[in-house]
């Protein structure tokens, strides 16, 4: 640890309170790292000092000497990571593209030849159109949604980078490795003899499930592993796990649409639009909690994992998460196979994500109580306001000051959501550190995140009682403005000869004005 380490520990006088609350837990791991000799935690850039921030989940620390290219761009891991999963998503979904295209061609030359005697072949432009139109249903039901999911992800919100891996991960990684492995896992259960008409009912209940469920929750043991102390709460790997399934059942609800649109079209001479709108109302609207839904039982289990020092249930928690989200979608699939009522489905299926719903705003007041106990903590250390834990610990108090910076302009709302991020990471991290989850480094990120919080408060907005949303320069602005805007109208009416009103106060005296003359 740096040599001030000693500074940024809690004074002699305040380590009863600290050690009071320590014993209010049932740890004593803040208690044992506050008599940790110098030298366990570094606060360099060097290669140990990085490598044991990894080892707890922390942020690199950056080393301000480089440039902002080398910083951001040549040395950032993160940014190589998403870059090259870009690349691999990409490459994926043209491949997935081309295997349905194909095999939807081959399905309707194989089906109209044994109909009518001659094969329809369809063309690939005509495939593009199809593509085309039934993905603007699709991106519909996706973009309702993320927006749902980003505003859901809101305490400690991930980041976009997280985001956007997960998301690609389900549409691409996850729909690829499903199509291939339920494609084999149906051959197999194919019955003997020519024509078998439930190979397809059989993959649905007995493989689909576990296949889909293991691709799509793939990504959240990756990022688990990878920014595990960035995933500290219950919402964050819920958000991640929903993201997964939506990209999954968006690239899903267009091979359906497709399939649909091109038969009614090539096959059946139907109204290919209503047959659309029919599916699009029953797998976009109806059923479209599946997938988001069964995933998260799995994102349950996880987020179990990584708040819990224990083996056994690091290792039982996931698991049974998963079994949980198999066990669900295979009585999905289940159902829908036999023909049961959609309506009866889709209640019981919203009823669901009510009762998660309901568990979600639980857990956010428990999380926002949380983040004041420990906040409050560090006041009792002398580290933060005294009115820092009330104000940074209200849900919709913290959507008031982004508001208020909002309107004081872009540097104001950067400096203020900064030391929002700041201050939820400092609480967690306190978490984390009584509960023995990091070691002696989180004192020295402790002090970072002090810092930092130190240098936003002069430029942000820290409290919510007697900050105005409408800034009080907007005054006289608003009325300079009004005036601009009604000399503007008598001016508009002059120029349109409306009869303006008389004239007020003392005439002139004859001959004291002329008019010049032409």
């Amino acid at each position: 640890m740096s040599g001030d380490a000693e500074v940024w520990r809690p004074p002699a006088a305040e380590t009863p309170r600290r050690a009071r609350v320590v014993a209010s837990t049932g740890r004593g791991a803040a208690d044992r790292l506050a008599r940790t000799p110098e030298g366990q935690g570094r606060a360099g850039v060097d290669h140990a000092s990085q490598r044991r921030r990894y080892r707890n989940g922390m942020a690199i620390k950056r080393d301000m000497s480089l440039g902002w290219w080398q910083r951001n761009v040549l040395r950032s891991r993160r940014f190589w990571v998403v870059t090259v999963m870009t690349l691999i998503y990409g490459g994926l979904v043209w491949m997935v593209y081309r295997n349905i295209g194909d095999s939807l061609i081959a399905e309707v030359a194989a089906v109209t030849e044994e109909a009518y005697g001659t094969p329809t072949k369809l063309t690939w432009p005509q495939l593009n159109e199809a593509f085309i139109t039934v993905s603007k249903p699709a991106l519909i039901t996706l973009g309702v949604y993320v927006v749902a999911l980003i505003a859901f992800d809101r305490l400690r919100p991930t980041t976009w980078s997280m985001k956007w891996l997960a998301l690609g991960w389900g549409g691409a990684v996850a729909i690829f490795v499903s199509l291939h492995v339920n494609t084999w896992a149906g051959e197999l259960m194919k019955a003997d003899g020519p024509v078998d008409a439930a190979t397809s009912a059989r993959a649905a209940i007995y493989s689909a499930p576990f296949v889909e469920e293991a691709a799509k929750a793939t990504v959240l043991f990756w990022l688990a592993v990878w920014m595990r102390r960035r995933i500290a709460a219950m919402h964050q790997m819920v958000t991640l796990a929903a993201l997964s399934a939506l990209g999954f059942a968006f690239c899903e609800n267009i091979v359906y649409y497709v399939r649909t649109y091109m038969y009614a079209v090539s096959i059946y001479q139907t109204d290919a639009d209503a047959e659309l709108s029919s599916l699009v109302l029953l797998r976009g609207v109806l059923t479209s909690f599946g997938h988001p839904l069964f995933t998260t039982f799995t994102a349950l289990g996880l987020i179990v994992a990584l708040s819990n020092r224990s083996k056994f249930v690091r290792v039982l928690a996931p698991a049974a998460g998963y079994l949980m989200a198999c066990f669900g979608h295979m009585a999905f699939n289940g159902f829908a196979t036999v023909g049961a009522s959609s309506i009866v489905m889709a209640v019981v299926g919203w009823g669901a994500v009510l009762a998660l719903t309901i568990y979600s705003v639980l857990r956010y007041v428990t999380q926002v109580r949380t983040i004041k106990v420990r906040l409050t903590e560090f006041v009792h250390m002398g580290w933060l306001e005294p009115s820092d834990p009330v104000e940074f610990s209200k849900f919709f108090g913290r959507w008031r000051m982004a508001l208020c910076a909002l309107l004081r302009g872009p540097r104001t709302l950067a400096a203020t959501l900064h030391m929002q991020r700041v201050l939820t990471e400092l609480a967690y991290l306190r978490g984390a550190e009584l509960r023995g989850l990091v070691d002696a480094m989180a004192i020295e990120r402790e002090r970072e995140l002090v810092i930092q919080a130190d240098q936003a408060r002069s430029k942000a907005v820290c409290r919510t009682k007697g900050v105005p949303v409408i800034p009080e320069t907007w005054g006289p602005w608003i009325k300079a403005q009004m005036s601009k805007a009604k000399a503007w109208r008598m001016r508009r009416r002059q120029g349109t000869g409306q009869q303006l009103p008389p004239p007020v106060g003392v005439p002139v005296a004859a001959g004291a004005w002329a008019p010049p003359r032409p």
